[in-house]
């Protein structure tokens, strides 16, 4: 991929939605390689390999009521966690999409087209806080340390605000109205066999008292905490091929998001 197709493509959508444009701008305290005119603020598009003083650029665009996007080429990929306007561009198969965020091993993208278009629009936003709307749970099979019949218990892959927002897990998985909502979805998808056990405290001896567990669905013996963390940590990376549940969260909500996203 070569900078010149990303040029040519902000351009080409600019004359295509109807918005001035100049190229190859240079001032004293910034540049940009595309530089819109979106009425009330203009969106400067700079396509480089490694950005320097993003920081420092971007608060200077702001003064003069400028966004700044840097779309970064696919030769250096190293995601930027930062509230910054960096989005790495991938080109996959022949597939050009520009990265929003990555939450494990998925990646958030969009068609380049569309990401130009919807940053022209205003359409690409940073969201600090969200309030979640549901909450994606994945099932995987255990089998009883004591009466060693298969089971079922459950992670939370990651949390959804009503705007499309998607997070990592951040809560406990036995929030009440996970825990309403899981035996819900269980009860209405019988042909998925799933065997969950009561969620209810148990007594555990290594934390000498009880506590919120899973438990064997036949014998209702303890899954104690250590042996859920393990079989937690051997799947996070292969969620896609588990069976998932999107779980509504009725109740005021409201996580850290600190994500990019496209705004319907």
């Amino acid at each position: 991929m070569e900078k010149a197709f990303v040029t040519d493509t902000i351009q080409s959508i600019c004359k295509d939605i109807g918005f001035p444009f100049i190229t190859k701008v240079k001032t004293e305290k910034w540049k940009a390689d595309v530089l819109v005119d979106c009425g009330p603020y203009k969106i400067a598009f700079n396509v480089c390999n490694l950005p320097r003083n993003v920081e420092e650029v971007y608060l200077a665009m702001r003064q003069e009521r400028v966004c700044g996007c840097w779309m970064l080429m696919p030769s250096f990929r190293k995601i930027v966690l930062s509230k910054l306007p960096c989005f790495y561009i991938q080109d996959i198969r022949g597939e050009t999409s520009v990265l929003l965020h990555k939450i494990r091993e998925e990646e958030y993208s969009l068609p380049i087209d569309d990401f130009i278009r919807s940053m022209i629009l205003g359409n690409i936003r940073y969201a600090e806080i969200m309030k979640v709307k549901y909450v994606e749970v994945c099932f995987y099979q255990k089998i009883c340390w004591k009466c060693h019949e298969k089971n079922h218990i459950y992670l939370i892959n990651k949390l959804i605000s009503a705007e499309g927002i998607e997070i990592e897990s951040g809560i406990d998985c036995f929030y009440a109205e996970i825990v309403d909502g899981v035996k819900q979805y269980i009860g209405a998808h019988s042909e998925l066999k799933l065997k969950v056990g009561d969620i209810k405290p148990r007594y555990s001896k290594f934390h000498h008292g009880a506590h919120m567990s899973f438990g064997c669905a036949y014998c209702d013996s303890l899954f104690g905490h250590t042996y859920v963390q393990d079989a937690y940590d051997n799947l996070v990376f292969c969620v896609k091929t588990l069976p998932k549940a999107r779980i509504i969260i009725n109740k005021d909500f409201v996580v850290p998001a600190k994500r990019w996203y496209k705004r319907d």
